[in-house]
Formats: C-alpha cells, sequence, structure tokens
C-alpha cells in the first residue's frame, strides 16, 4: 500500500504582515505573504480578505484543496485575549478542514529553531521578545512587555530612539542625517512638526523609520550608529540573562543552551544582530550562536504536526 500523506497549513501572523505555507508532511509546497489578520490591528473584514487571499494562494499553488488540510497551526500574539482567540478558531474553522492549534508567535518560533528542544531563541521585528526553553521542557522569558514599556531592539524602539537621537544632536548643537530622513519618510516641514506628530496619542509608525536608520548608520552618521549598536547590545544582555535563567532551572549541567534568533531586524540590520552577538560573547564566550535565522513558518509547521504533548502558550481545537 502507499503511504498515507498528510497536509498541514501553517500562519505567522505578524504586526504589518501574515506568512502562510501549506506543506505534504515535511515538504513546503506552496508559501505566501500578505496583509495582517490581527484583529488587534486591522478591522475584521480586512483580516477576514486578507486570510482568503492567503489561503487561496496556496491552495493554488500547491493544487491541494482547503479540504484536504489535515492540521493547522497558526502563530500570534494575543490568543490569551479570548476574543482574539475564538475569531481566529471560527475564522479557520469556516475555511479549512482538520485540527487547528493556536500558539503564541514566540511559541513557534521557538520550535522553528529547536522543534522542541532546548534553547534560547532572541526574536526582534516590529517588537522584541526572548523565550528559552529547559531540556525538562520549562520556559523562561525576559523582555516583550509591549511597545510603551520596553521591546528593546524591536524596529519600534529603534525608530522612536532615533527620532530621540535627533533631538539629542540638536541638544548638543551637532547635526543627524536622521533629521531630513525621518522628515522626507513623514512628509514633515519642520522639527516642531515633528515634535507634534512623536508625542500624538495614538503615535505614528516608530518602526518604519528602521530601514532608514541603517542607511544612516552604513553612511556613518554616528547618531545612527549609536541606535543600532544600542540596539544589538540589550538584545545580547537578555539573552544572556535568559540563559542564566535556563542554567538555574536545569537538574544537571548540559553545558550552555544554543542560542537563535529570527525577525525582521536581526535577518536585515547587520549592526544590530553584530552587536547583539558581540555582547553575548563577551559574557559567554563559549556560547554557541546560529549565523542562519529560523524561520517561524516552519516552527508553526512542526507544531501542526506535533501538537499533542508539547508545552508554551497553545490553545487545540480538534474537530469534532
Amino acid at each position: 500500500m502507499l503511504p498515507v500523506m498528510a497536509y498541514y497549513l501553517a500562519l505567522d501572523a505578524g504586526g504589518t504582515k501574515t506568512e502562510c505555507a501549506l506543506a505534504r508532511d515535511e515538504t513546503i509546497l506552496a508559501r505566501a505573504t500578505g496583509g495582517p489578520i490581527k484583529i488587534l490591528r486591522v478591522p475584521k473584514e480586512e483580516a477576514e480578505k486578507n486570510l482568503d487571499v492567503l489561503l487561496k494562494t496556496v491552495s493554488e499553488q500547491s493544487g491541494i484543496s482547503l479540504q484536504s488540510i489535515d492540521g493547522t497551526c497558526i502563530g500570534l500574539a494575543g490568543i490569551s485575549v479570548p476574543r482574539i482567540a475564538e475569531w481566529t478558531r471560527q475564522a479557520l474553522e469556516n475555511r479549512i478542514s482538520g485540527e487547528i492549534v493556536l500558539a503564541g508567535d514566540e511559541a513557534v518560533a521557538l520550535d522553528a529553531a529547536f522543534g522542541g528542544g532546548a534553547g534560547v531563541l532572541i526574536v526582534a521585528g516590529t517588537g522584541s521578545n526572548i523565550i528559552g526553553r529547559t531540556f525538562g521542557g520549562q520556559h523562561v522569558h525576559v523582555g516583550g512587555w509591549g511597545p510603551v514599556l520596553a521591546d528593546e531592539g524591536s524596529g519600534n524602539w529603534i525608530g522612536r530612539q532615533a527620532v530621540r537621537a535627533i533631538f539629542d544632536a540638536l541638544d548638543h548643537d551637532e547635526t543627524t542625517q536622521l533629521l531630513p530622513e525621518v522628515q522626507a519618510q513623514w512628509n514633515l516641514p519642520n522639527v516642531g512638526s515633528l515634535i507634534d506628530l512623536s508625542n500624538q496619542l495614538p503615535g505614528p509608525n516608530f518602526s518604519a523609520l528602521t530601514p532608514l536608520v541603517a542607511k544612516c548608520a552604513k553612511q556613518r552618521d554616528p547618531y545612527a550608529k549609536r541606535v543600532l549598536d544600542q540596539a544589538g547590545a540589550l538584545l545580547g544582555g537578555y539573552a544572556v540573562l535568559a540563559v542564566r535563567r535556563l542554567q538555574k532551572l536545569e537538574r544537571k549541567d548540559h553545558g550552555l543552551p544554543e542560542i537563535a534568533y529570527c525577525g525582521g531586524i536581526l535577518e536585515h540590520i547587520a549592526p544590530v544582530t553584530d552587536a547583539m552577538c558581540a555582547a553575548i560573547v563577551r559574557e559567554l564566550p563559549q556560547a554557541r550562536i546560529r549565523t542562519e535565522a529560523a524561520d517561524p513558518l516552519q516552527g508553526a509547521l512542526w507544531r501542526a504536526r506535533h501538537s499533542s504533548g508539547v508545552g508554551g502558550q497553545v490553545i487545540r481545537f480538534p474537530r469534532r
């Protein structure tokens, strides 16, 4: 008899985009990227439209019907909020077959790196978070307290610090290329308008400034470079804290846990990644840091295939 093929769907619902993959067993057949489906970010109607486009795309690319799906895992922040979990469950149940697993975005990212095993993962995109898991399955979290309280090293943090750096330069009677770049990005006529916009509630999209901060740093602007160096140093410092907390929880000495990373900042802004790695190695010279970023979609697929008995923040919805 021919082996029975199983089909799995994975979604990584970020703050500004959603990535989706459809796989046969462990082989990805189709991938697509679309708009956000987090109802805290966009209206429900827009989230449903974005979800429909994504699912249609991967189904057509793979040639697999959405009613042939055996298991789905979606990674997103806020699954502990009942209305988010319920809307997400219903939206998926109305469109696909099979068991549905809702997992925290950090949980699927951790599984992308370590597949249920031990390690520390540094996440830095629009927000930031550090999560670790012991060999016994215990979890630790460092940082990730949101854009107002923390999220150091994230795109939001970098953007905010870049704007603060502009005014630091003005206070020191110095110039920074950040000022004209930010004014152009936000179409602002003068410094006064930058002050007004930055202090609005809700504020502007600070994370959108990250590419221009990287551009200015590449042009050797000292203020921009300092922001990126600080971002990496903070992420590295929190990773060291996570490693040390894991070591306290371990029942026996397994050596230093491996460290991995993911997220747009660490994938695309090399000065941040370099500063982060340098900060880790200063404190933990024997640290093992992976050189390739983890792919959260792979973690969501892993969860879809291994949803039972896996720790972390997870909600399972078996089909009746």
